[in-house]
């Protein structure tokens, strides 16, 4: 028998175009149901005012479509909240319920780098392969601190094309 103990992290999973993606739960602040009326006010800003918070939201279906993180179009269902570095509340904009998963880290590898890496594999660092007995999926690990840094570079880069 084998007595080798498998370990295994929690990650929230969410859907974004066809994809898979996990956020370590060490990362996820709160999971929230986005009423139309928090984003209504603000939705051309990319905006969602829930109770005295201000969060912007993240468009990462925009991001693997287009190559740009940009506001959501669409109210979205639910709102992953996180927060940067720096402390600030960001939320990722979903249409579908996230999970709570817990997957095992030996299923995990590491992507590798190209040069010229850019749109979705710019904010992924690792993928697993997780099979039931009826389906076979690959999750997608997303680098929050990448999303955050292609963010704040691209609103660099707007601000000096001005």
């Amino acid at each position: 028998m084998n007595n080798q103990q498998s370990t295994t992290q929690k990650f929230i999973v969410l859907k974004v175009a066809d994809y898979l993606l996990a956020l370590p739960i060490v990362d996820v602040l709160k999971v929230v149901n986005c009423p139309a009326s928090a984003y209504r006010e603000f939705k051309n800003m990319g905006l969602v005012q829930l109770g005295r918070h201000t969060i912007r939201v993240l468009d990462l279906q925009g991001q693997f479509s287009s190559g740009d993180v940009s506001q959501v179009s669409t109210n979205p269902d639910f709102l992953i909240i996180t927060r940067s570095l720096e402390g600030e509340l960001w939320g990722i904009g979903v249409q579908e319920t996230p999970n709570l998963m817990d997957l095992p880290l030996e299923n995990m590898q590491s992507l590798p780098k190209f040069e010229s890496q850019s749109g979705f594999l710019e904010l992924v660092s690792h993928s697993a392969v997780v099979s039931n007995s009826e389906v076979t999926n690959t999750i997608f690990l997303l680098d929050i601190r990448r999303l955050l840094d292609v963010i704040n570079n691209s609103h660099r880069q707007s601000l000096s094309n001005k």
